[in-house]
């Protein structure tokens, strides 16, 4: 399993159980997870990796390069959030 920076997953365990984050960066068995609101860049959850569920999404390409550049904020991280959660109900 991949953990790659813009990817969507989802919290397995803790009191942050069944929330979406993006992973914002990797370090050996953790983690840094953001949602842009309770967990904003300023602020990331570490978490383990065997606490979460990576989700595989079409559009995280976008929020990588984003990420990669330095250029995101929560602002995008909420959208990005959102948008996965439209395209769920659909």
């Amino acid at each position: 399993m991949e953990y790659k920076a813009g990817t969507i997953c989802e919290s397995l365990a803790g009191h942050d159980r069944g929330e979406l984050f993006v992973i914002i960066e990797e370090q050996k068995e953790y983690v840094f997870l953001v949602n842009g609101d309770s967990r904003p860049l300023a602020k990331p959850k570490k978490k383990k990796k065997k606490h979460i569920q990576v989700i595989y999404d079409e559009e995280e390409w976008k929020s990588k390069v984003l990420i990669e550049r330095g250029r995101i904020r929560d602002e995008h991280i909420r959208s990005l959030i959102r948008g996965y959660k439209r395209r769920g109900q659909s």
